[in-house]
């Protein structure tokens, strides 16, 4: 099997089969590898924390993790080598998605359209929980939570407060979308029951007249 340098020198080992000639050419990545020498294991080290180094300072409250105050043995802590994993990906909103979701179960039963809209453009102001123009119908929980964090963000309210406001503005749209529907109903109901009114034998008559009348205006 052939010799196989750690990574941390590989360029030495190089520069090595280079002075005893059995590298004729030097390698194009050589020159890279010393000025930006690689560590001693291809593994990169993995931080067990989730990086938040891109996030606000809300968002790196939010994420902190309180240190533990008790530490393993030694023994425990190298008992096994856990394979390197992916750092884990969190957004912000998966915490509020969770605490609203979690108080507001029935809305994950409420269905929701996939498709877009004509125009392709999905919403992204969140200064307000309904826009100008909007239907009640349009504000679902996916919106509340987006609401919660823009004030959050923008207007430096802390969790639970923004969490009170987005809640009570949702509660008047559905309360105010509930009222429509009930007088959506009530005034189908209300034509519904004119129309049953009527005995099905006057509902022929008056069809027949109707008919007969028709006819004879196309006669003449």
């Amino acid at each position: 099997m052939a010799f196989r340098a750690p990574p941390i020198q590989l360029a030495k080992h190089v520069s090595n089969l280079m002075k005893g000639k059995l590298i004729t050419k030097t390698p194009v990545w050589l020159p890279v590898v010393q000025a930006f020498p690689p560590g001693p294991s291809i593994v990169r080290s993995q931080n067990s924390e989730v990086n938040v180094s891109g996030q606000t300072e809300m968002e790196q409250t939010m994420f902190a993790k309180p240190q533990p105050t008790q530490s393993l043995r030694h023994s425990q802590k190298h008992l096994r080598t856990r394979p390197p994993r992916p750092r884990a990906i969190v957004y912000p909103e998966d915490k509020l998605r969770k605490q609203f979701y979690k108080d507001h179960p029935f809305e994950l039963a409420r269905p929701k359209v996939l498709v877009e809209p004509e125009l392709g453009i999905n919403r992204t102001d969140f200064s307000k929980l309904m826009l100008d123009g909007m239907h009640p119908s349009q504000i679902d929980g996916e919106a509340v939570i987006k609401y919660q964090l823009y004030l959050m963000v923008h207007e430096k309210m802390p969790e639970r407060k923004a969490y009170a406001k987005a809640t009570s503005e949702f509660y008047e749209i559905r309360a105010k979308q509930e009222e429509e529907e009930r007088e959506a109903r009530a005034k189908m109901s209300d034509i519904l029951q004119v129309i049953q009114s009527k005995k099905w034998t006057k509902k022929g008559i008056y069809l027949e007249g109707v008919a007969l009348r028709k006819g004879f205006e196309d006669q003449f």
